[in-house]
């Protein structure tokens, strides 16, 4: 085995400007690669992150509010919300679960009564501080504050565009009670925060002020659960030791099955496979073409070997032997080379104008900042795929050079 080693490097270093291209392509295309499959990861798992942070990993409701969900019956709410957040507390793997209410709203800006609906929100300090606000960015004002005296909200930045209103401006929110009522209410604008799609189409207030409105002095809507466990797994462990505990009286439904996903996730799932291989296949194809030309110019030094005696089935693996050792000095070359745009897109991220970002669908929650995701499985199949491609260049033309005579292929031009 020592030997064959010896012999393919040997043979590898013997014509260093052949062995340097192919090598170079093999590392461009692996740098290549895992730079557009860590994008493409980040992308599809950034849209996940930022939607459930904004409506939960898990989210719990009442099953009567889950059978209409549709009308968004407000009525069907959770009258007391404290005994069932401690109840869910004190479940193993469940650190953090949080009270919402939320409620369509007109906001208005001026005495006139308007038309520019928004999504409001109100719910715990806790979750604005340990959620929301370290992935948004609060371009204007502050932060809405528990103690300060009269209604305050802070406007998403599309909300605050399309009302054409500033920190410091008195808006109307109209909305209506569990009972259907209408309920308005003034409040100054302490604040717009921005930071996605969904973020940005949104009016948050006090927990307070959204039970006020809603007339449920001591509940929520939903509680939205966060798990220890974040992934996939995790999440469906979390929701199943949730339903046993809280009977049936509550819908436990985690992200991927609510009606946005449970639709869509498939979907994306496979665009995301359609993506990641076309890129994979871009890259095989460069490296199998360039390894199969340096290999096919080789066909009389594979004679030269077979008159020396040499079998066909040595002389396929000295070839094969060299191929993937230059596969595997390239590939490892190119993930090194990768892996540093592809951190830097992990935690830099490539950032959109909020022009771009008010044009995009508000139905996923789009980061402004899209950031890559780097991982190991990532690394080893880029390399893996650059030794596998510059392996199969090598084999096939090499046991088609085998099979000419020895004294036709030390004939051959190529």
């Amino acid at each position: 085995m020592m030997s064959l080693l010896k012999l393919a490097a040997r043979n590898a270093l013997r014509n260093g400007r052949r062995t340097l291209l192919t090598a170079a392509t093999v590392t461009i295309g692996t740098a290549f690669s895992v730079v557009t499959l860590s994008f493409i990861s980040g992308l599809f798992n950034g849209m996940i992150e930022d939607w459930t942070d904004a409506f939960g990993p898990i989210r719990v409701v009442t099953t009567a509010f889950a059978e209409e969900e549709l009308l968004q019956p407000i009525y069907e709410n959770i009258p007391e919300a404290a005994p069932v957040l401690a109840s869910i507390g004190s479940l193993p793997g469940i650190s953090r679960a949080y009270p919402v209410i939320r409620s369509g709203v007109l906001v208005t800006l001026g005495e006139e009564l308007g038309e520019d609906p928004a999504l409001m929100v109100g719910s715990s300090p806790e979750y604005y501080a340990e959620i929301l606000l370290p992935g948004s960015t609060l371009s204007k004002g502050a932060w809405l504050d528990p103690d300060a005296k009269g209604e305050q909200v802070v406007l998403g930045a599309r909300v605050a565009r399309d009302l054409g209103a500033k920190v410091g401006d008195e808006i109307l929110m109209m909305g209506s009670t569990q009972y259907g009522s209408m309920s308005p209410i003034s409040a100054d604008v302490v604040g717009i925060i921005s930071g996605s799609t969904t973020i940005d189409a949104q009016a948050f207030v006090t927990l307070d002020t959204a039970r006020w409105m809603a007339d449920i002095p001591d509940g929520a809507v939903e509680l939205l659960v966060f798990p220890d466990d974040d992934s996939e797994s995790g999440v469906a462990a979390a929701a199943s030791e949730l339903r046993a505990s809280l009977g049936p009286d509550y819908a436990v439904t985690p992200w991927y099955d609510r009606d946005l996903w449970a639709q869509s996730k498939p979907i994306l799932d496979a665009v995301q496979a359609i993506i990641s291989l076309a890129v994979v296949f871009v890259m095989a194809l460069a490296i199998f073409n360039t390894m199969t030309m340096s290999v096919l110019e080789r066909t009389g030094e594979i004679g030269v070997m077979r008159a020396m005696g040499q079998s066909r089935m040595g002389a396929v693996t000295s070839f094969l032997t060299e191929a993937v050792l230059i596969g595997m000095a390239g590939a490892l070359a190119g993930t090194a080379l990768g892996a540093i745009p592809a951190w830097y897109l992990q935690h830099r991220g490539m950032s959109f104008s909020q022009e771009v970002l008010d044009e995009m669908d508000g139905s996923f929650a789009m980061s402004a900042t899209l950031h890559g995701d780097l991982s190991v499985d990532i690394l080893l199949t880029a390399v893996g795929i650059g030794v596998l491609t510059a392996a199969l260049g090598a084999l096939f033309p090499a046991i088609r050079a085998t099979r000419i005579a020895p004294f036709e292929a030390m004939r051959a031009q190529r």
